[in-house]
C-alpha cells in the first residue's frame, strides 16, 4: 500500500521558518507519510535536510521526502478600489497554490491527501475562506500566534490586522490544526467544531558553533568586552515588541552599573517613532555597558551568546505568544526574565525558569535583574528550576507523535 502524501508549504524563509520547515518534513516522514516540500528556498532546505538525515543510517526517511519545489510569493494586487485587493491577493496565493498542486499530482502521478501549512499568519489567511474552493485540498497547519485568545480584539503588531481564527478554522476543508500556546487549545477547538487541535512543542535548534566559527567569535567578543562583568542578552528580531526601549532604559539604570547589556539581531524600526529612535541610538552609542551586533543571527550564534550570558532578557511588550527563547534558556540552564500576563509568564512560573515583571516597567526590570545577578540567586534557582522537564516538553523529538494526531 502506497504512503499517504502530505504537501508541506511555507512561503517564508527567515527567522524560525527554515528550522520549523525542515524539522516538520522529517517528522512527517517519521510519522509514516510521504512528504512533498514546497518552499521559497529549496537549496537551503536540501542543505539543512542533509544535515538532519546524516545520522539516519537506514536512509528510509530520505526515500519519503521528495526533492523540494520552489514556491514564490504571488505579486501583490493593484486592483482598484483597494478594498478588493485582500480578496484578490488571497485568490492569487491559494488558488495559485491549488493549481500548482493539481499539476504536481499529474506530474508525479500521486494523489495529494493533505496540505500542511508550516506557519499560518492571520494577515495571509484573512480572506482564505472566500477562495478555498479555488484551493481545493484538505489541509491542516500551525496557527503561530494566539493573540485573539490572549488579547481579544487587539490588532496584530506591524500589520494592523485583527486576528480572525474564526474565519480560518471553521473551513470545511480544514481537518486539524496545531498551536504553540496551551491556552489556545479549548477556544480553537470550539471554532473548529471538534476537529483535532494539537499542542506543538516550541522546539529550537540547540547546536553551538564550532571553535573559530563566527558564532563563537561573537560570544568571545562579548566576554572580552565584559571583562568578567555579568551579561544580560536580548536576541533575535529586534523590534518594538521585543522591549527595546525598556531593555535600554534598564541598562542605564543606576542599579545596573557593572552589568553588560548585549543587543544582537536584525533591527526593525517599525512602530517606533523618530524621537525614540534617536534616543535609543544615542544610548547605544554612549553607554559604556551596552554592546550591539545589529545583523541577522544564526541559531548557533544565538545559542553561543546565551551560553555565556547570566540572564536572558525576554520581557517583551505587546507580545502574548510563545517563544522558543524559553526553550533555548532551558537548554543552557540560564535564568530568563519575562513580562507578566501571558503564556511565557505562565511557563516561567510553572517551571521555575526565572522571574516575571510588569510589562513596560524598566525600573522594575532593573531591580529584578539586580536580584537575579546577586550571588545566591543562581544557586537557589538551580534547586527549583525544572529546565530539563521544560526542554523535554518542547523537544523536537515530540514532533512525529504530534503529526500522527494531526494527519491521521
Amino acid at each position: 500500500m502506497s504512503k499517504q502524501v502530505i504537501v508541506l508549504v511555507d512561503w517564508r524563509w527567515q527567522g524560525h521558518h527554515p528550522n520549523y520547515f525542515v524539522n516538520y518534513a522529517v517528522a512527517i516522514a517519521k510519522a509514516g507519510y510521504r512528504v512533498m516540500p514546497l518552499c521559497s528556498n529549496p537549496e537551503d532546505f536540501s542543505s539543512r535536510l542533509a544535515i538532519l538525515l546524516s545520522s539516519d543510517s537506514s536512509h528510509e526517511l530520505e526515500t519519503l521526502i521528495d526533492d523540494p519545489i520552489q514556491l514564490t510569493h504571488p505579486k501583490p494586487s493593484k486592483i482598484r478600489p483597494a478594498r478588493y485587493r485582500g480578496w484578490q491577493n488571497a485568490w492569487r496565493r491559494f488558488a495559485g497554490l491549488g493549481k500548482q498542486l493539481r499539476n504536481l499530482e499529474n506530474v508525479k502521478e500521486a494523489k495529494i491527501d493533505m496540505v500542511f501549512f508550516a506557519c499560518i499568519y492571520d494577515h495571509d489567511f484573512e480572506h482564505f475562506q472566500k477562495v478555498e474552493k479555488g484551493f481545493g485540498f484538505p489541509w491542516s497547519g500551525l496557527y503561530l500566534h494566539a493573540r485573539s485568545f490572549r488579547m481579544p480584539g487587539s490588532p496584530m503588531p506591524y500589520t494592523g490586522v485583527i486576528p480572525c481564527p474564526e474565519k480560518i478554522f471553521s473551513s470545511e476543508l480544514m481537518r486539524s490544526a496545531a498551536v504553540l500556546d496551551e491556552g489556545a487549545l479549548a477556544p480553537m477547538g470550539d471554532i473548529a467544531g471538534g476537529k483535532p487541535i494539537v499542542l506543538m512543542p516550541d522546539f529550537t535548534d540547540e547546536d553551538l558553533p564550532a571553535d573559530g566559527d563566527d558564532g563563537a567569535g561573537l560570544a568571545n567578543k562579548i566576554m572580552s568586552f565584559a571583562q568578567g562583568r555579568p551579561v544580560v542578552c536580548l536576541l533575535g528580531h529586534l523590534q518594538r515588541t521585543k522591549g527595546l526601549s525598556e531593555f535600554t532604559m534598564a541598562a542605564q539604570n543606576e542599579h545596573m552599573n557593572g552589568v553588560v547589556f548585549f543587543l544582537g539581531g536584525e533591527l526593525n524600526w517599525t512602530e517606533i517613532d523618530s524621537d525614540e529612535i534617536k534616543k535609543l541610538k544615542r544610548a547605544w552609542a554612549n553607554s559604556d555597558n551596552i554592546i550591539t551586533h545589529f545583523t541577522d543571527l544564526a541559531d548557533a550564534q544565538i545559542n553561543a551568546v546565551i551560553s555565556i550570558s547570566d540572564v536572558v532578557y525576554a520581557a517583551y511588550k505587546d507580545f502574548p505568544n510563545s517563544s522558543n527563547i524559553l526553550t533555548k534558556s532551558a537548554v543552557f540552564k540560564k535564568p530568563v526574565i519575562v513580562s507578566d500576563g501571558y503564556v511565557m509568564a505562565e511557563r516561567v512560573r510553572e517551571y521555575g525558569l526565572g522571574e516575571v515583571v510588569t510589562e513596560g516597567d524598566a525600573e522594575g526590570v532593573a531591580k529584578t535583574l539586580k536580584r537575579m545577578l546577586a550571588e545566591k540567586y543562581s544557586e537557589n534557582l538551580e534547586s527549583r528550576a525544572r529546565w530539563d522537564e521544560y526542554h523535554s516538553v518542547h523537544a523536537v523529538e515530540r514532533l512525529p507523535e504530534c503529526f500522527e494526531q494531526l494527519l491521521s
